[in-house]
């Protein structure tokens, strides 16, 4: 009897919590991939592209799919300090939001002057540091992509908010329940 009634209330409990289901979690703020300067209006993200086994490798920070969102006041400058982790080449560029899930991506598509590794659709290999330093000039969504041929159309994309109601930087994830 009480292995009966432990293995219905093992089973109520997983229905109850999605049975493993893919339904995301509450946001939450990251913040240790994110600093800020108030008084000089800059923003420092931590961005490593290939972070652990997340989507298949194909992240940022393990998170991907959108499910990482670094919201900005516009006129700040954004500092994406970027790592690749990965044993292949990643970039990273910030592309219009509609933009976000294509096959291939070129220089011209950036979304702000010089929010772009250099050779996005080439990438960069393991090991490689980058700054990647912009002007968030204009309110809007947009997506953080890795511009490698395939990369973003499998998922490695989050999200950025430039807002002029924010008053400071935040970073909200997302992660799988």
């Amino acid at each position: 009897m009480r292995k009966r009634l432990g293995l219905v209330l093992s089973m109520v409990t997983s229905v109850l919590v999605g049975c493993g289901a893919s339904h995301p979690s509450p946001l939450n703020q990251d913040k240790s991939l994110l600093t800020w300067n108030a008084a000089k209006h800059e923003v420092r993200w931590k961005v490593v592209a290939g972070d652990g086994r997340a989507n298949g490798g194909m992240n940022f920070d393990g998170y991907a799919n959108g499910s990482m969102t670094l919201v900005v006041p516009i006129g700040w400058r954004v500092v994406i300090d970027f790592d690749n982790a990965s044993l292949m080449p990643h970039s990273a560029m910030v592309v219009p939001y509609g933009d976000r899930e294509r096959s291939n991506f070129d220089a011209t598509m950036v979304a702000f002057p010089g929010a772009e590794t250099p050779n996005p659709s080439q990438g960069d290999p393991q090991g490689t540091h980058r700054d990647v330093i912009f002007t968030a000039a204009k309110v809007g969504t947009y997506a953080l992509v890795c511009g490698v041929p395939g990369h973003a159309l499998a998922g490695m994309w989050d999200q950025l908010v430039v807002s002029d109601e924010a008053k400071h930087p935040s970073l909200r994830v997302q992660r799988d329940s």
